[in-house]
């Protein structure tokens, strides 16, 4: 291991010391150490762990960063001051203030990280502060503005009070405390999270201006950031009033919930000016926030409308219609327009860190440039996860924010620096640039010679053949052939099954059934080892469809029996309960946008709100206990998940609504049951209405909760075919024993353990012990329904054998 540089171990000694202030800091610099691009680059690389550190520790050794570089600006020639003053400006931006007292640093480091939705830990920073100084009203009004983010009704609410107390004439407290109360009493209305809420009344802005200092780099704003007025009940304005204050009227009236009045105040300024347009996007805006979305629509009609924001707008009522395919298009324009806005150049004059940093390297006396030290290998393959993690997410221009990062030193490996340009073209593949995505892929083959990281090489072909316009040239062809017998290599059964399907389709699209049908042959082995049944069964339809095209009545007859053993074994009820997995898709969006409200929450399609409205609702569906309030959040996420086709997120929206739904099911039976006996049933009444003691089946499978029951079902249905068409065995587990359950609480005893056996012979060979023990033990309370004791006992002991195999 190398030890470190001098000036590496010089600062890593300067930022541990806290008695590191301004004049120590002078102290030290007397003799200041020589500042090259490296060591500009380690200042910065740096400033970027500590600002990624949001831990309350951490805020302290950033303040020292700010003033340390600072101080070694002073001393510097133009053109390293201006870098210097540069990554001085990054770290202020972070949250290192000029805060004089410790509770102005923590209180100025947490608003930054709320400005950034990181509540939680500016929570920590604004808690911290009032520990230092138990009377700094400010940290006081930014933490009830954090907590009413997190869902902390009741912190939210006392410390906006007691900022108010502390002191009332203090405009911030004023404001934060109106606020709080307003956005609760919208809550009250609504199952969405608070977040979401203020987004959609326009009040965002408002919860996110926080009470800190204005930094030079920040806005100038022409009207103050706590002006009561903009969420106070205005005077209605007087029949002589012109557009704009009609306008301002209904704005103020539709942040406070007031959507008649909001709509009624639109009108009259469209009245008095046609051609007004932000009073026709309030309109649209004010039908949106009142479940009106075809009103909306209709509003949105013409082209005196701001073009980027109606797009928006008029997705959100599309998807609460769930008009997906056109609300995808309606996003897709959008983010075209947003794009082409930000290929516009800046502001002139700001200084750009890279381009500074390379005329440092390449000065004038020495044109050739300074050899920058590469990455660390642990550092590169942490992002590369990372990287991993954003595109999953579906978080591209994240992606491309941190490879853009990353470029601005080498990469230590080849294999490393070609994972790097893959992460490139799959970031710019989901942001719609396949000819972009396709030199990456290139420039990440160049680097790995045959034979070499195969992995990546397979995934790379693949992903250019993917990016291939046309779905069915030689080009395409090739990259899969390359990609397959890159697989080959890696003995990849699973992804040489995949590549041999595609390899079929590509030739079946190019009117080549006979070469269709060999590639889909040579899928079967592969599939059958890697026990990917999802991709055999597909395989063997196929073969079925082309013998029979083909005029070949025994090997289509051959193939057929095959497909029918393969339904057996795999016991999948999205497999084998109908010939098409997507039937079984179709059949339960029905059954569920059957139950969809009727005035469904328009929200928005980005990664973060879909995340945020998940997380809500699972928290309304489990700790809150309110099933119908998740139910809500729940179907525009689905909407939302529909549109971004994200087969993972979707099972987990799916899997949610169907335990919300089967919780609704169980509290309508349960009532059905009380009523049952509180008007004086017979025995024999109530028993047959319960079907058993143990789950109450015959109420579960009658009237209301009977079409709650069987919503749940298709949800759980829907989410078992995406994970089989994922290939995800563990997740087609999961859900399936989840529906297990639920036809053993249904009365559906011999499906119920059918389901559970499949499940709890996936769950044992991935080694999942926990999701084994909860299968033994329902497989163990199904037998004793059915009467089998003996069986029952047997699974119990062997539940018993797996905790012991544990604590082995």
């Amino acid at each position: 291991m190398t030890e470190p540089r001098p000036f590496e171990q010089w600062l890593k000694d300067l930022l541990a010391d806290p008695r590191s202030d301004d004049r120590a800091l002078r102290r030290r610099l007397r003799r200041p150490p020589p500042i090259g691009v490296s060591e500009m680059l380690f200042l910065r690389e740096t400033g970027l762990q500590l600002i990624n550190d949001v831990s309350v520790e951490a805020t302290w050794p950033l303040q020292r960063l700010r003033r340390l570089v600072m101080a070694l600006a002073e001393t510097r020639d133009p053109l390293t001051r201006t870098g210097l003053l540069v990554i001085g400006q990054e770290i202020e931006r972070a949250g290192a203030g000029r805060g004089e007292t410790p509770a102005q640093a923590l209180n100025h480091r947490g608003c930054v990280l709320a400005e950034h939705e990181q509540f939680r830990p500016a929570v920590d920073h604004f808690s911290a502060a009032l520990q230092a100084d138990p009377g700094f009203v400010p940290a006081r009004v930014n933490r009830a503005l954090c907590a009413l983010e997190l869902g902390r009704v009741d912190d939210a609410r006392s410390d906006a009070a007691e900022a108010l107390g502390c002191d009332p004439v203090y405009p911030p407290a004023r404001f934060a405390d109106r606020l709080v109360r307003l956005l609760l009493s919208l809550a009250a209305g609504s199952p969405l999270p608070v977040g979401l809420l203020a987004a959609e009344h326009g009040v965002v802005g408002l919860l996110r201006t926080y009470d800190r200092p204005r930094h030079l780099l920040d806005e100038v704003r022409s009207d103050s950031p706590w002006d009561l007025e903009a969420i106070t009940p205005p005077p209605k304005p007087p029949a002589s009033a012109g557009a704009a204050e009609h306008n301002h009227y209904g704005v103020v009236n539709g942040r406070l919930g007031r959507y008649a009045e909001a709509v009624h105040a639109f009108e009259s300024a469209l009245a008095r000016d046609p051609k007004h347009s932000r009073a026709r996007f309030n309109l649209a805006k004010a039908h949106q926030m009142a479940g009106d979305h075809e009103q909306a629509l209709a509003v949105l009609v013409g082209k005196n409308l701001p073009r980027g924001e109606a797009c928006t707008l008029r997705a959100r009522s599309l998807r609460a219609l769930w008009r997906i395919d056109e609300a995808r298009a309606q996003d897709a324009e959008a983010d075209g327009l947003t794009r082409r806005r930000r290929r516009t150049p800046g502001r002139p004059g700001r200084p750009d860190l890279p381009e500074l940093l390379r005329a440092v390297a390449r000065p004038p006396a020495a044109p050739r440039p300074v050899d920058l030290e590469p990455w660390s290998p642990e550092r590169t393959e942490s992002t590369l996860a990372q990287l991993t993690r954003l595109s999953a997410r579906g978080r591209h221009d994240d992606a491309i924010g941190l490879l853009a990062r990353m470029a601005l030193r080498p990469a230590p490996t080849a294999r490393l620096e070609a994972g790097l340009h893959e992460q490139h073209a799959v970031a710019l593949a989901g942001l719609g640039r396949p000819a972009k995505a396709r030199e990456q892929y290139s420039a990440a083959l160049a680097l790995l010679p045959e034979g070499s990281a195969d992995d990546i090489r397979m995934r790379c072909f693949e992903g250019r053949a993917s990016c291939t316009p046309d779905g069915t040239g030689k080009s395409r062809t090739d990259d899969l052939h390359a990609a397959l017998t890159a697989a080959l290599r890696a003995a990849d059964r699973t992804a040489e099954a995949r590549l041999r399907t595609r390899l079929g389709r590509t030739a079946q699209a190019g009117g080549r059934p006979h070469t269709a049908a060999a590639w889909y042959r040579s899928v079967l082995a592969p599939a059958r080892e890697a026990e990917d049944w999802q991709v055999e069964i597909d395989a063997l339809r196929r073969c079925v469809e082309l013998a029979g095209r083909l005029g070949r009545a025994d090997e289509a007859r051959t193939y057929g029996e095959q497909l029918d053993r393969a339904r057996r074994r795999a016991r999948d009820l999205a497999l084998c309960s109908d010939d098409d997995p997507g039937a079984v898709a179709r059949a339960s969006r029905r059954i569920l946008l059957a139950r969809a409200p009727a005035r469904s929450a328009a929200v928005g399609s980005s990664s973060r709100d879909l995340e945020t409205l998940l997380a809500h609702a699972d928290h309304l569906r489990g700790v809150v206990g309110r099933p119908a309030d998740a139910l809500a959040c729940y179907y525009p996420a689905l909407a939302v998940c529909l549109q971004r086709e994200d087969p993972e997120v979707t099972m987990k929206c799916l899997t949610g609504m169907g335990v919300a739904y089967e919780s609704l099911a169980g509290a309508t039976a349960g009532r059905a049951i009380r009523d049952a006996f509180r008007k004086g049933a017979r025995g024999d009444d109530a028993w047959s209405l319960m079907g058993t003691v143990s789950d109450a089946a015959g109420a579960l499978t009658g009237g209301e909760a009977g079409e709650l029951t069987e919503c749940a079902r298709a949800a759980f249905r829907w989410a078992l075919t995406l994970a089989g068409i994922r290939g995800d065995q563990v997740a087609q587990a999961t859900v399936l024993s989840t529906l297990a359950m639920t036809e053993a609480r249904m009365g559906n005893l011999d499906t119920a353990a059918r389901y559970e056996r499949w499940a709890l012979d996936v769950h044992l060979r991935a080694g999942a012990d926990d999701n084994a023990r909860i299968g033994l033990e329902h497989l163990a309370g199904i037998a004793e329904r059915l009467g089998d004791e003996e069986g029952a006992a047997r699974l119990r002991r062997r539940r018993e054998g797996l905790y012991e195999s544990v604590e082995r």
